[in-house]
């Protein structure tokens, strides 16, 4: 019980800790203003946006498609609507991309990776991933303390003349794929000839259902001389999700959000494809529910405070009933909490001066029926001081993270505990103030902590791991220009170095099932993002849109110069990869086509021929467009074919993707 009042102090007053680590001054500083994303491409740092209307052009049924459509990025795909989903920026791996959900940190303490599958893209405004932090330093220090962010934004309710809105639709497709969709949004009370102070409340629920039963080829021998057509198995899905938001708008300083979620699935997980043993009946299940709540106000035009506080809790089942031990079957459960408060100021000396103090404290722990599980236990402070200075052509930005980490375990040894000091900094130039076109450049450094998995994992946890260390430079430019309101053009280039050390591997230590975690390996890092949108308003009946990425990315192993890895690319990460889409908007119809393509990549450290993976292009096209009846009613449908050259290929290796098929979405907006 002392344990728990500990806590509960620690998340009341969440400066306390830090001040014990000499930050008095730091505590005297106040906070800084909130500076307008409208324009992401006005930054030091890089980042990418996706915005709502980009979202209905994209065949994105889940977060890991519309990913897909960013420079820079890589998704692990184990093939199917059901199957796991991790992203890789810049090469850093998926422990050091952060996932936001509206401005509050998803978490896995477990492995350190949050499964994309997990995540719909019902009712998000906009996707946007920043690597580096630019001006917009009045946010939890948690969203400061990964290499890059991956921030959701749902989206809020607007009314118009009734106080209710509802939306409903269902989307169908081929392998049994059924999504239906509710969403009713209430405004309570919204003050009288003003849209300054309001109050209202959402409430939605999602289901989905796929059972995943592709067909494939199966390839006999590495000169193809024997394939065979195969259906996948195991591989479906039943997923519910449910949440309600309440929304405050005090004034125009003062703003409360509070948002309570469920999700609840069971799935199957689908077997690497070897020859002649093609089935598989492990099941996941899976529980997460969390509460958090967001409370922001301007007391002065130069002073503001924003807290953020979370409950989350996370029961995953992994079930082999084929696992040849006494009990015939192996039946493991997790299950994972967290305890999260989030203190930020901000003050604005003068008008282009901003400096901003952020403390978030949370506590994770994990327990297991598995045996001599040793039920770790983790207690984070993160303290950030950050500070932006901007003129008519330079912005300067510079932070300072320090991360105290306690570690605690009940049965065997707990790992070190941990306190570093992270920097970051930037600049970004505008040459010329009637052009909006930014030269920029970042710094930052930035290190993950070893997972629960990575430390305590029986057989296979090293509780003496390291930190991963990564130091990122960036030099990159962006460009947007509106030609009287038809043609709007943007464009940006970035070209990046990343350094890993102490990077996390696993080596095999008695055998190929007993594995060791060691800090062994280095990693270099060279890259290069493009990207370009175009849109072009022709009459007032008809519009293109094209848009494209582009990556190149050379990340080496550098651990060992004995090593038959030395310098060669690290698995799953190809040399080249790109998207492009191409939209026409009509009075009566949209079409689209969409592009996603990727080179050679390794499935092992060594590149060598039968290690690697054939380059692939997956192509989709769609036709939509939405009724509006009396403006009060709006019906839409949206067909997609995916996948239209039925094209055969793997993104994890043994794991192939789903091939041509096709996805009827309807819609009712009131």
């Amino acid at each position: 019980m002392k344990k728990y009042i500990y806590i509960l102090l620690l998340l009341l007053i969440p400066f306390a800790l830090q001040a014990q680590i000499d930050s008095v001054q730091l505590q005297k500083l106040m906070e800084v203003e909130v500076v307008s994303k409208e324009r992401p491409l006005e930054t030091s740092s890089s980042i990418q946006v996706i915005g709502n209307q980009e979202l209905k052009s994209l065949p994105a049924i889940q977060l890991s498609d519309a990913l897909k459509y960013l420079s820079g990025v890589v998704i692990k795909d184990y093939g199917g609507v059901g199957g796991m989903k991790t992203v890789s920026v810049r090469g850093l791996g998926s422990q050091h991309t952060g996932v936001a959900y509206d401005g509050i940190a998803l978490s896995d303490c477990q492995t350190g990776q949050i499964d994309l599958s997990k995540i719909s893209m019902q009712n998000v405004s906009t996707i946007s991933m920043q690597s580096g932090r630019g001006e917009d330093i009045f946010v939890p220090a948690r969203l400061f303390a990964s290499a890059s962010v991956i921030n959701i934004t749902t989206k809020k309710p607007v009314f118009k003349k009734k106080p209710i809105n509802l939306d409903f639709s269902f989307t169908g497709g081929s392998f049994g794929l059924i999504n239906p969709y509710f969403l009713i949004e209430n405004r309570i009370k919204k003050a009288k000839n003003t849209d300054d102070s309001y109050y209202s409340w959402s409430l939605k629920t999602e289901y989905l259902q796929s059972d995943g039963d592709y067909p494939y080829d199966l390839h006999y021998g590495s000169q193809g001389d024997s394939v065979s057509h195969e259906r996948r198995n195991n591989s479906d899905v039943h997923s519910l999700n449910a949440e309600a938001n309440f929304y405050a708008q005090f004034n125009k300083h003062s703003e409360l959000n509070a948002k309570v979620y469920y999700y609840i699935s069971e799935r199957g997980l689908p077997g690497a494809t070897i020859f002649y043993n093609l089935n598989a009946s492990q099941r996941l299940s899976n529980q997460n529910a969390f509460g958090q709540i967001h409370y922001q106000n301007y007391f002065t035009p130069k002073v503001g405070y924003q807290v953020n506080a979370k409950f989350n809790y996370d029961e995953t089942r992994y079930l082999d009933p084929d696992y040849h031990n006494v009990e015939g079957k192996l039946d493991n459960k997790y299950i994972q909490r967290e305890y999260y408060m989030s203190n930020a100021v901000i003050y604005k000396p003068f008008k282009q001066w901003n400096i901003s103090l952020s403390n978030d404290v949370f506590y994770n722990n994990i327990n297991a029926n598995t045996y001599e599980f040793s039920q770790p236990e983790r207690l984070n402070c993160l303290t950030v001081l950050a500070t932006t200075f901007s003129s008519k052509h330079v912005q300067l930005f510079a932070n300072l993270l320090n991360t105290l980490v306690w570690n605690k375990v009940k049965y065997g040894e707990a790992a070190a505990n941990e306190n570093h000091w992270s920097p970051s900094a930037g600049i970004s130039v505008k040459p010329i103030e009637k052009e909006n076109f930014i030269i920029r450049f970042f710094y930052k450094n930035i290190f993950r902590m070893p997972t629960f998995n990575d430390l305590y994992y029986r057989e296979v946890g090293n509780v003496n791991l390291q930190p991963e260390k990564t130091n990122q430079f960036d030099f990159g430019f962006s460009y947007d220009k509106i030609w009287r309101n038809r043609i709007d053009l943007s464009a940006a280039a970035d070209v990046y170095y990343n350094m890993v050390k102490d990077k996390i591997i696993a080596i095999p230590n008695r055998n190929l099932f007993v594995w060791t975690m060691l800090n062994y390996g280095k990693v270099d890092i060279f890259g290069v993002d493009l990207h370009c949108n175009f849109s072009y308003k022709i009459t007032k009946w008809l519009k293109i849109l094209v848009g494209g990425n582009y990556t190149y990315q050379r990340a080496r192993d550098i651990t060992d110069e004995n090593s038959k890895t030395y310098g060669h690319q690290i698995p799953y990460t190809p040399f080249h990869s790109g998207s492009a889409f191409a939209t026409i908007e009509t009075k009566w119809i949209d079409v689209g086509y969409t592009l996603v393509a990727s080179g050679i990549r390794y499935t092992l450290g060594q590149n060598i021929s039968a290690n690697q993976l054939d380059p692939y292009a997956d192509q989709s096209i769609f036709i939509a467009h939405d009724f509006n009846i009396k403006d009060q009613v709006i019906l839409g449908f949206k067909a997609e074919l995916l996948n239209i050259a039925n094209a055969q290929y793997e993104i994890v290796r043994n794991y192939p993707m789903q091939g041509r098929s096709f996805r009827i979405k309807l819609t009712l907006k009131y």
